[in-house]
């Protein structure tokens, strides 16, 4: 099966597109799980409203702003 060089041209540029729709949907997807997990880990000072990330498990932070307790809670983001 010979290829003409409008096919050959058409099959490049088809498959191109499909690669950069490929990689731009398991960009998004990452990109995604990396902000949810960040989320997750986000701590509004109850006091001081510093915003913060807590990198342990532990259920009560300490703030490093003013030093308050703070509790994890589960936030969600509203759109």
């Amino acid at each position: 099966m010979e290829l003409t060089l409008i096919e050959f041209v058409l099959t490049v540029i088809i498959g191109s597109c499909g690669f950069i729709l490929l990689a731009l949907v398991i960009s998004r997807s990452m990109r995604g799980r990396a902000e949810r997990r960040s989320l997750r880990r986000r701590i509004i000072c109850r006091l001081c409203l510093h915003a913060f990330e807590a990198r342990n498990s532990e259920p009560v932070v300490r703030c490093p702003e003013c030093g308050v307790a703070n509790e994890h809670q589960n936030l969600r983001r509203w759109n």
